[in-house]
């Protein structure tokens, strides 16, 4: 908790929008929209701290995305750098954790 409120820590894991938050905040602070509404319009984006960057080849945050909003494009001289399609991506936050450099944030 930050000065008393709560956050969202993508360190810990991603969010299932299973609306739990949205049913135990009592002050309705947290007003559940319909179930077909994502809660935010947060996406994520890849720094250029991305191993791929550096010559390395890593996929792992593309793994956990449930939408498969990361995908791979190919270059010439080095390993497939992430892309995320914002059009795809929920915000949900899976693909922070993984990412043994901490090069993606949720903003």
């Amino acid at each position: 908790m930050v000065r008393g409120y709560p956050e969202v820590d993508f360190s810990r894991g991603e969010c299932t929008f299973c609306g739990a938050c949205a049913t135990a905040c009592k002050d309705g602070a947290l007003p559940r929209a319909d179930d077909h509404a994502l809660p935010w319009t947060i996406k994520a984006q890849i720094t250029d701290n991305c191993l791929a960057h550096r010559g390395v080849e890593c996929r792992i945050c593309g793994d956990p995305c449930p939408v498969t909003a990361i995908r791979f494009s190919p270059r010439l001289g080095g390993p497939p750098v992430a892309e995320v399609d914002a059009a795809t991506c929920t915000g949900c936050g899976a693909c922070v954790a993984p990412c043994p450099v901490n090069a993606i944030s949720i903003t």
